[in-house]
C-alpha cells in the first residue's frame, strides 16, 4: 500500500513542472549554519546531525554500485560517507576536502571578519581553482544547510545557495584529481543537486524557491575550476531521473527488510 503511494507521489512529481510543488506544513527545525533569506523557526535540536543528513542522499546514489556513483569520490566519501565498493580514500584528501569547503564558507558567509579567516585555508590550490567562479556568486542564501523532504521522506545537507550570474542555484563544490570539463564526467553529482533542491522547494523552513543547480568541480593544482550550470529544464531532467533512483532504493530496502529472518 505504502509503496503504491509512494508511486503515485513519484508519477505526481514527475510531471510537475520544475520543483515548486506546493507541501503541507513541515515538521520545524532549522536547518543551516547559516542562512539568510527566510525566518527562523524554533529548532527542537541543539545541533543539526550532520551524518544523519548526509548520508542518505548518498546511499540512494550508491545503491546501484560502481558505475553509478559520483565523479568526486574522495570528497563525497568526507561528506556522505564511504562510498560501496570504494576503498575509504586516504586521510589527506579527507582533509583537503573539508579544509576545501571551510575556506568556501569563511569566504562566503558574511558573518565572518577578515580578521577571523585562516589564511592558510585561503591559499589552497582548490581555492584559487574557484576564484573566477565565485566573482559570478553572490546574494548567499544558506551554507552548509540540512534540507527535508518529508513527502519523498528523504534528508539531505547542501552545500550553498547563491545567485550564480545572476541565477538562484544550489551550488555543489567538488573536487577531482582529474579534469572534469562536462557535466556527464560528474556522474550522479547532477542528481544530489536536484535531491537537495527538491527536498528545499518542500521544505517551510525556506521562504524562497530555486529552480537552477550548478556544479563546481576544483583542481588541487590550481587550474581553474569547471562550472556546470544547470538550469530548470535540465534540472527536470535530472529530477525524473532522481525520483526513478529513490523508487528503486525504496523497493530495494523494503525487499532487505522483508528477507531479514524473524
Amino acid at each position: 500500500m505504502k509503496m503504491k503511494l509512494f508511486q503515485t507521489i513519484c508519477r505526481q512529481l514527475r510531471s510537475s513542472k520544475g520543483f515548486s510543488v506546493e507541501s503541507a506544513a513541515l515538521v520545524a527545525f532549522s536547518t543551516s549554519s547559516y542562512s539568510c533569506g527566510r525566518k527562523k523557526k524554533v529548532n527542537p535540536y541543539e545541533e543539526v546531525d550532520q551524518e544523519k543528513y548526509s548520508n542518505l542522499v548518498q546511499s540512494v546514489l550508491s545503491s546501484r554500485g560502481v558505475a553509478h556513483t559520483p565523479g568526486s569520490v574522495e570528497e563525497d566519501a568526507l561528506l556522505c560517507g564511504p562510498v560501496s565498493k570504494h576503498k575509504p580514500p586516504k586521510q589527506d584528501i579527507f582533509l583537503q576536502g573539508k579544509r576545501f569547503h571551510e575556506a568556501l564558507e569563511s569566504i562566503l558567509s558574511p558573518q565572518e571578519t577578515l580578521e577571523e579567516r585562516d589564511e592558510n585555508l585561503l591559499k589552497s590550490g582548490y581555492i584559487k581553482s574557484v576564484q573566477h567562479i565565485l566573482k559570478d556568486v553572490s546574494g548567499v542564501r544558506a551554507l552548509e544547510s540540512a534540507v527535508q523532504h518529508e513527502t519523498l521522506n528523504y534528508i539531505g545537507l547542501l552545500d550553498c545557495v547563491a545567485e550564480y550570474q545572476g541565477k538562484l542555484c544550489v551550488i555543489d563544490w567538488k573536487t577531482s584529481e582529474k579534469p572534469k570539463p562536462f557535466i556527464q564526467s560528474t556522474f550522479d553529482n547532477p542528481l544530489q543537486v536536484v535531491a537537495y533542491m527538491g527536498a528545499m522547494n518542500h521544505d517551510t523552513n525556506y521562504s524562497f524557491q530555486v529552480q537552477c543547480g550548478l556544479i563546481v568541480v576544483a583542481y588541487k593544482d590550481g587550474s581553474p575550476a569547471h562550472p556546470h550550470f544547470m538550469d530548470a529544464e535540465l534540472c527536470s531532467q535530472y529530477w525524473a531521473k532522481w525520483l526513478l533512483r529513490l523508487e528503486e532504493y525504496t523497493e530495494k530496502k523494503k525487499n532487505q527488510n522483508i528477507q531479514k529472518p524473524e
